[in-house]
């Protein structure tokens, strides 16, 4: 299991960093859905490596929390938006007429960002933690 733990781990480091690239160069549906990629990633590396477990086969962020047993209340108080629009970014970015309803710009994806920049960043403290 740690091998596969690592193997999620460093798929996440990827898409986090793709995501920054992408946002950078205003690609912002594509730098959303690389936040959303990454954070749920992380996810699934902590449930591996902390729970002992191989992650369900879902790209619903606040669900594989549940399973992680990790509560991100106060990320969701601080930004003001809900875990489960970071899900929901993972189909609205597929659709072109939801991606450019949402992500068109760089202010409509920015709390988007916000949210999955803060959320790994903390997923990524959890490990060290316990």
């Amino acid at each position: 299991m740690v091998k596969e733990a690592k193997l999620w781990q460093e798929q996440a480091e990827s898409d986090f960093e793709d995501a920054k690239l992408l946002w950078d160069n205003h690609r912002y549906g594509a730098a959303v859905l690389f936040y959303q990629q990454s954070v749920e990633k992380l996810i699934k590396a902590y449930i591996v490596s902390h729970k002992n477990l191989a992650p369900k086969k879902t790209h619903r962020i606040e669900d594989l929390l549940k399973e992680a047993d990790l509560n991100v209340v106060h990320i969701e108080e601080t930004t003001g938006i809900k875990i489960e629009e970071l899900s929901k970014a993972y189909i609205r970015v597929r659709y072109p007429d939801l991606n450019k309803q949402y992500f068109r710009s760089r202010d409509k994806a920015t709390k988007f960002v916000i949210l999955g920049e803060q959320l790994y960043i903390w997923i990524k403290k959890q490990f060290r933690k316990r």
